[in-house]
């Protein structure tokens, strides 16, 4: 038995904190000779977790497992609460009902039906062995129809002997079923009979369908994010928890950038009071969905999650100035790019895109992934130019970026080559419909360069980001001395003037669209330093106060800059 160690007398508040030692007692000695009152120390006592031994989910080797016979047929029975109560009384299975019953109520046999309907039933799995968990319910519910009603055996016979464009109907249906419940599968909670969705969630959903889309879908003659992945969303939670969180941040943040929630409305007119939480917990929500994900080595990345990762950027970049120069998503995106077959999504072979997915829930769904991939590479184009940084993306897989001095001339002047023939050689889509140049003595400071869609004003626009690299690495200009330097660095200013008034002048004079203003400003962002006429940098904080304001995309550091620049 161990001796009984003597506690050390407690010590009181004020000697405690004077670091003074303490005799114990109350009042103790040092308070008494200073006339103090004397106050004991409240103990703080701790608990120490107890170690748990990890759980097991292994089974025993006497584990008694229950049999079946491999011919009866097996059905999968979902016994979920809210499901369960809506269930009506299981009816007898077909195959029982055939063995046990020769003739209906009317003396009519039933016996000849059994044929056609397995003949129907393996047609079916053949062409459709997925289904969404809605239709499955519906096909159970069929299947589980008595065969005792002449009507109903009947009717299904009919369909089977003519309902060739019913199955084939069916084959195009969801396949998202095989996936077990968890991140990539599985209704919404708030998922009733009447809808899918509660009042806000629904919200959401319109105003990523209705306002974020076309941010990225300049690119997507097909419109993937506007008619797939809403659509997709309802049956694949990390796609939702995906859009939620960017609905949600983006309609937090124009109110924020016009200065209150008084604007903040949904499509019906109706305030939208949305927590200033929200994007945070639904953001939450999601990324525990990833990391589910991340955690199984049998789970795909799929297009649900390249898309979730893809949408999850652009909050990330409208949340900037919150968040401070995040590449979280950009390095989620960049894994799941390189882990997929192909080589590359942007080489000159593939940029055209496969054919656009005849199903909404086909997976995979090869151009959703095309088309989520693209806006990844618009997205990384925009950061690699307002960062300095290298572009991540596999872009070729023949690039080199080992070239000798020699070879980097060489390729420039290549690269030069084809810029200059750009005007002669350019699809005639990228000829304006109409063309005037700027005006600044009526304070028109950028020309009016009209295009029919904002594909076309996109493609137009990434033209110039690449004229600004082939200008700043022109061989010729990298001395900073000697005779006619100074009138080379003034030919370079006035070019990178050129092209920024350009790429202002798209994305002002066509239809509005948020991805063309955004190029707009990354141009500004590497070039406007070289504007020095103040009507003109007026002009440019105008257009970026406006994209503030308009599409709640971060400038006010941007405008701060270019103002420290006015003289």
């Amino acid at each position: 038995m161990k001796p009984h160690t003597r506690r050390s007398p407690q010590s009181c508040s004020r000697c405690r904190d004077r670091h003074l030692r303490c005799a114990g007692g109350i009042p103790c000695k040092p308070c008494q000779k200073t006339g103090s009152s004397c106050s004991p120390v409240v103990a703080q006592i701790r608990f120490r977790a107890t170690p748990r031994q990890k759980q097991s989910y292994d089974f025993s080797p006497d584990q008694t497992w229950v049999g079946s016979r491999s011919k009866r047929r097996l059905t999968y029975v979902d016994m979920t609460p809210r499901v369960k109560e809506d269930r009506p009384p299981p009816e007898p299975s077909i195959e029982g009902t055939i063995e046990s019953t020769g003739m209906d109520k009317d003396g009519a046999p039933v016996a000849r039906y059994q044929s056609d309907l397995e003949h129907c039933r393996v047609m079916d799995c053949k062409q459709n062995h997925h289904h969404t968990p809605r239709e499955a319910e519906s096909s159970r519910q069929v299947d589980a129809e008595p065969l005792n009603n002449p009507a109903s055996a009947d009717s299904t016979q009919l369909e089977g002997i003519i309902g060739h464009e019913g199955i084939h109907h069916q084959a195009g249906l969801s396949e998202r079923s095989r996936y077990p419940q968890g991140p990539l599968h599985g209704f919404p909670d708030t998922n009733s009979d009447t809808a899918y969705l509660n009042w806000e969630e629904a919200c959401l959903i319109r105003h990523f369908a209705e306002n974020l889309a076309q941010w990225f879908e300049t690119s997507d003659r097909d419109r993937h994010f506007a008619l797939f992945v809403p659509e997709r969303a309802m049956f694949c939670p990390v796609l939702r928890y995906a859009v939620f969180t960017a609905s949600a941040g983006h309609l937090i943040r124009l109110a924020s950038c016009r200065k209150g929630s008084e604007n903040l409305t949904s499509d019906d007119g109706v305030p939208l009071h949305l927590n200033p939480e929200a994007a945070i917990r639904y953001h939450d929500i999601c990324i525990s969905h990833l990391l589910e994900i991340s955690k199984d080595p049998r789970e795909e990345y799929n297009e649900d999650v390249l898309t979730a990762a893809t949408i999850l950027r652009f909050y990330e970049q409208i949340e900037a100035p919150s968040i401070g120069n995040s590449d979280t998503y950009l390095n989620a995106i960049q894994f799941i790019v390189n882990t997929q077959r192909d080589e590359s999504f942007y080489t000159y072979q593939n940029i055209q895109g496969p054919p656009r997915d005849s199903n909404v829930h086909f997976s995979p769904s090869v151009s959703l992934r095309h088309s989520a991939c693209l806006s990844a590479m618009r997205q990384e184009i925009w950061s690699a130019f307002l960062h300095q940084r290298p572009f991540r993306f596999p872009v070729s897989p023949n690039n080199d970026y080992s070239l000798g001095l020699e070879e980097r001339t060489q390729r420039w002047t290549a690269l030069k080559a084809v810029e200059q023939r750009w005007k002669q050689v350019r699809p005639p889509a990228f000829k304006p419909i109409y063309y005037r140049a700027r005006d600044p003595t009526i304070g028109k400071y950028f020309p009016d360069i009209w295009h029919m869609n904002a594909c076309q004003v996109a493609g137009a626009q990434h033209v110039e980001p690449g004229r600004i690299l082939l200008a700043v690495s022109d061989p010729a200009r990298t001395s900073r001395l000697g005779m006619g330097a100074w009138s080379r660095s003034q030919a370079l200013a006035g070019e990178l003037r050129d092209i920024t008034r350009r790429l202002c002048g798209l994305a002002v004079s066509n239809p509005p669209c948020p991805a063309a203003w955004v190029t707009a400003m990354v141009g500004i962002s590497v070039c406007g330093e070289y504007f020095t006429d103040a009507g003109e940098q007026e002009a440019l904080a105008w257009l970026l106060q406006r994209l503030e304001y308009d599409y709640a995309w971060p400038t006010a550091t941007t405008v701060k800059t270019l103002r420290g620049n006015i003289t």
